[in-house]
């Protein structure tokens, strides 16, 4: 009873509150503070420019943890939308297996449209974390059940791999892969590559998340919304410890804030930004005596693209050849491959390889997983606290 009332209270309280016609709700999955810093750096070193997102006026930092301590990206998304902690790998499922909902569901009972877009699988942990209600983050049937249940307005991401085979028509959505210039109003579902997107390293062209989200405002235009928009592949790269694709992909990121902030400067009175990281990953840590930018060497290929040549080729000569490679890898070649099992980025080759280009940048990382350091997190409106916890951030706003 006591929590049937405590559920009633909070709605009503989002009823009463919410002051806010548009939300940017920006996930930089996987990035810390060094990761943003080091960013911002290399941008001011290549175009004398700093990050958009710098432009924020209002900054904190957020504890990430869930409650088995380190977070995963289901909890920590849990954890921001629904303001309840749990455990690991849980999406909207409290730690006493209750059913815990997102600020998605209300605003959508409030007219709100909801958009969701990532640079990841659409039902990946972070973007799930707007409609999903799963135990089991990989439960990737039901996670897709709920996206086509939910009636939420907008879905651009990766992933037709998972809709090739759904009638997404019974549910009220147009199904396609591509962007058309002039958005339908009817809901939409569009599935720009098979699985992630691509790495911006390996495609420079691929398809932008300022792109998706101009698409996006176009579509909403006129209506209220909320929009979550997450830079996935920020945290693969920092699992891999290639930090080219890691400043690309937060670069990447970063255009899409500006389309934000451009929005900001048209509806100031009427719209909330929030930038922040569900996690850091992979303990990176800036200089080791030194730290030298104009060491860091562009790449024409992230860590997916050297695995996948690895496992294509027959000799280390034919690896050599295919990716242009100046580092000696001969040894951590054969040596991985005399191991016979899968290969990934904590293998001989590829983790060497990182190492020959992080170490005379400077760039050290200590850890292959996610770790409990604080992440940034900025705002067009101001907030009270200089260190929130995940599941405190729309209280901070008043609004939720």
């Amino acid at each position: 009873m006591k929590r049937i009332l405590l559920v009633v209270f909070s709605t009503l309280l989002v009823y009463l509150s919410f002051s806010f016609d548009y939300v940017f709700l920006f996930i930089a999955d996987g990035m810390g503070i060094p990761h943003m810093q080091l960013s911002n750096m290399y941008k001011q070193y290549l175009f004398t420019e700093q990050l958009h997102i710098l432009e924020l006026p209002y900054y904190g930092m957020v504890e990430t943890s869930s409650m088995n301590g380190v977070t995963d990206s289901a909890a920590a998304i849990t954890a921001i939308l629904s303001k309840e902690k749990t455990y690991n790998d849980r999406i909207n499922i409290g730690p006493d297996d209750e059913k815990i909902f997102p600020i998605t569901y209300e605003l959508k009972k409030r007219g709100y449209k909801i958009g969701v877009i990532t640079t990841n699988t659409i039902i990946d942990a972070t973007p799930a974390g707007a409609y999903g209600f799963v135990v089991n983050r990989r439960d990737y049937q039901k996670i897709t059940q709920d996206l086509l249940e939910s009636n939420f307005d907008l879905f651009i991401g990766g992933g037709k791999a998972y809709f090739k085979d759904r009638n997404a028509e019974e549910y009220g959505y147009f199904y396609r892969e591509k962007l058309n210039e002039i958005p339908p109003l009817a809901n939409e579902i569009i599935m720009l590559y098979y699985g992630n997107f691509p790495f911006l390293t390996d495609e420079p062209e691929r398809v932008t998340l300022e792109e998706i989200l101009n698409y996006a405002l176009s579509k909403f235009d006129g209506s209220p919304f909320f929009i979550l928009i997450e830079g996935g592949r920020i945290d693969h790269a920092a699992h891999a410890h290639d930090t080219y694709s890691l400043i690309n992909e937060i670069l990447d990121f970063d255009d899409a804030v500006k389309v934000a902030i451009d929005f900001y400067m048209r509806y100031p009175q009427e719209t909330l930004i929030i930038v922040t990281a569900d996690h850091s990953t992979g303990g990176l840590s800036l200089g080791d005596g030194f730290l030298t930018l104009n060491k860091l060497q562009r790449s024409e290929y992230s860590y997916e693209k050297l695995i996948n040549t690895f496992n294509q080729s027959n000799n280390y000569e034919e690896f050599q050849e295919k990716l242009g490679l100046t580092l000696d890898l001969e040894k951590e070649f054969y040596d991985t491959k005399d191991s016979r099992e899968n290969v990934t980025y904590q293998s001989s080759v590829i983790k060497t390889f990182y190492e020959g280009l992080n170490d005379p940048v400077g760039i050290n990382w200590g850890t292959f997983g996610h770790t409990l350091d604080y992440v940034p997190l900025f705002s067009n409106v101001p907030f009270n606290k200089n260190i929130i916890s995940n599941n405190e951030i729309f209280s901070i706003f008043e609004i939720y």
